[in-house]
């Protein structure tokens, strides 16, 4: 089978086609462009007919997830946004809370990080991701106490979570689970 076999559907648009000599059953997944389709190697067109009708609910919400994340999306013109709002806040945010614990950093950057929130090298320069603009401040100020900590213990032992704990008033834990479930918005 092609790539340009397809079959459209008047609520859920183009479901593009794939066969695949180890498909067993119709599988289903919603991308940007569309639906695909991945079918077993000899199929019946009215069982694929069949299949959607039985999905088209779960499919709809396939699809509504799909338009929901690209509305999500960021312009290069919004990242930049972010970037200068990061330089203009997070600096001068790390400063005061470093001042609090009585610690002092090298020197402090922002940078374009989806994976990091922020490091903490061992010369004691701070990197924090312009995207915490998009967290609440109290998790901006987690992360932030988190590389702080990493001034006195430079590794993640128990005396370094005892110490972040005490920075952030016994809610270490909770700010690290939701800072792990924060997703940032695609771009």
């Amino acid at each position: 089978m092609q790539k340009d076999v397809f079959i459209d559907d008047a609520e859920l648009g183009r479901i593009f086609l794939r066969a695949h000599s180890n498909a067993r059953r119709f599988t289903f997944r919603c991308t940007q462009e569309g639906f695909v389709c991945t079918v077993p190697m000899r199929f019946r067109q009215h069982d694929l007919l069949r299949v959607i009708e039985e999905l088209r609910p779960r499919l709809k919400v396939m699809m509504e997830r799909v338009i929901a994340n690209q509305q999500q999306c960021l312009a290069p013109k919004d990242v930049e946004h972010l970037r200068r709002q990061a330089k203009l806040i997070l600096p001068q945010r790390l400063q005061v809370l470093a001042e609090a614990r009585g610690l002092q950093y090298q020197k402090v950057s922002i940078h374009k990080s989806r994976t990091r929130w922020g490091s903490c090298s061992s010369k004691g320069n701070i990197s924090l991701s312009l995207f915490l603009m998009l967290v609440p401040s109290h998790l901006q100020d987690y992360v932030m106490q988190h590389e702080l900590t990493h001034l006195v213990e430079m590794n993640h032992s128990p005396r370094f979570w005892k110490l972040l704990d005490e920075a952030t008033g016994g809610k270490a834990v909770q700010y690290r689970k939701e800072i792990r479930n924060f997703h940032l918005p695609a771009f």
